[in-house]
């Protein structure tokens, strides 16, 4: 499954429980909808099925880490037209 920031920019693919940048670099680890980066921090959720943004009320949430999996093979897509940004969350992005 593909992934958009809420803005409309790729962000990568799922692939089992991890996403991946669109050159193959592992990006965080999903529980349910929620996403984590590999120590355990709250990075973003998907909303509308391949959208991903931050709820700011989740921004403190922690589950435990994981170790960062190997590289896979990349693939890109286009971005999209973004929505109309939700009260309380912000756009997702990958520092």
């Amino acid at each position: 499954m593909n992934y958009w920031a809420w803005g409309g920019k790729y962000i990568g693919r799922r692939s089992g429980d991890y996403l991946y940048s669109a050159t193959g670099e592992p990006l965080g680890v999903f529980y349910g909808d929620e996403l984590y980066d590999f120590s355990g921090k709250y990075i973003g959720e998907v909303r509308n099925k391949d959208r991903l943004i931050v709820n700011r009320s989740n921004k403190h949430k922690r589950k435990s880490g994981r170790c960062k999996p190997c590289g896979i093979c990349g693939s890109s897509c286009c971005d999209y037209v973004g929505y109309v940004m939700l009260c309380g969350y912000e756009d997702f992005t990958i520092e």
